[in-house]
């Protein structure tokens, strides 16, 4: 188990006291490993509290370790992200090296019952991502999220999943299967949380949360396809609007000859008309043709975004 003591400290205060309400609040507190030691001192047999857990955490073969925002191998946060964006603590199964250096990830989304267009459209993206040795972000959801992990194993990469559930309680459950393989295939499964729900409230919320996760651990966010609205949102525009805000690239996947009244294409459409991202097309002759800022994936490949270079390390 690769836990470190302050990790473990993180974990047991937040377990079994109310000293951590929030990620703001977390921040906003302690900006140091020390201040939150000091803390500590104050709570009554904590020490035993963390004994028991870092006992505890010796059968925990779910996961391979957690991290906390006080570690050297924590994922670079973009200071551009509110603290209330920012984790502090992320449990993982595989290698967590897959977050040093975000520049290398970009994130492919999208909704949940893409047609065989899209999917072919969508593994040509990712093959050729794949090929120029790029990572692939997703959240192993059913659809477009499944398929962007899948052609990334097939095509020999390494992809990460990020969870809105514990990593012991795999959601969804039809893909506990390829957690498995992303893990034995050398990826990441990553997630905020060690227990379950409290509330379909909650469990509602943890999806929102886990789309802010995906555009923070990636350079870009692909949007595959997805409807809007009253249409059927996928949930797509968490993602797409937190990258957007983030300074992140945003782009989606458009072609104006095909897609301009396709109803799955409608938040595509939305976001490159609204210029919250920029279109992302095949082939080079496409560029600007539709009038929409756009790029190729060459350029998305050739994308360094400073702001998430290591030297940029806020922790």
């Amino acid at each position: 188990m690769n836990i470190s003591p302050i990790a473990l400290k993180i974990w047991a205060v937040h377990n079994t006291t109310s000293r951590i309400t929030t990620r703001k609040s977390f921040h906003d507190t302690w900006k140091t490993e020390d201040e939150f030691l000091a803390m500590m001192r104050d709570i009554p047999n904590i020490d035993d509290v963390v004994h028991e857990l870092s006992v505890a955490v010796d059968d925990m073969d779910w996961m391979d370790g957690a991290v906390c925002c006080f570690d050297a191998d924590f994922p670079v946060i973009n200071e551009s992200a509110p603290k209330g964006d920012r984790p502090y603590l992320l449990f993982y199964k595989g290698d967590l090296s897959l977050l040093s250096d975000l520049n290398r990830n970009v994130a492919v989304i999208g909704y949940t019952t893409p047609n065989e267009d899209i999917i072919a459209r969508e593994s040509k993206i990712v093959d050729r991502l794949v090929q120029r040795g790029q990572h692939i972000v997703s959240g192993l959801a059913k659809g477009c999220d499944a398929i962007g992990h899948t052609v990334c194993m097939d095509c020999g990469g390494k992809t990460i999943a990020i969870l809105p559930s514990p990593l012991d309680a795999i959601s969804p459950a039809a893909h506990r299967e390829m957690a498995h393989r992303i893990v034995e295939e050398g990826g990441l499964v990553i997630s905020e949380y060690y227990n379950g729900p409290r509330s379909r409230h909650e469990a509602i919320n943890r999806y929102v949360e886990r789309d802010r996760l995906q555009a923070l651990f990636a350079k870009a966010v692909v949007l595959i396809a997805s409807y809007e609205g009253s249409d059927g949102d996928s949930g797509s525009r968490h993602a797409m609007g937190k990258a957007h805000s983030y300074g992140h690239l945003a782009c989606a996947m458009y072609d104006e000859t095909t897609d301009s009244e396709v109803l799955e294409m409608k938040l595509n459409r939305s976001l490159l008309s609204q210029q919250k991202a920029r279109q992302l097309v095949t082939n080079p002759s496409e560029v600007g043709s539709a009038g929409y800022t756009s790029l190729t994936v060459e350029d998305l490949v050739s994308l360094v975004n400073p702001a998430l270079e290591a030297q940029q390390k806020l922790f």
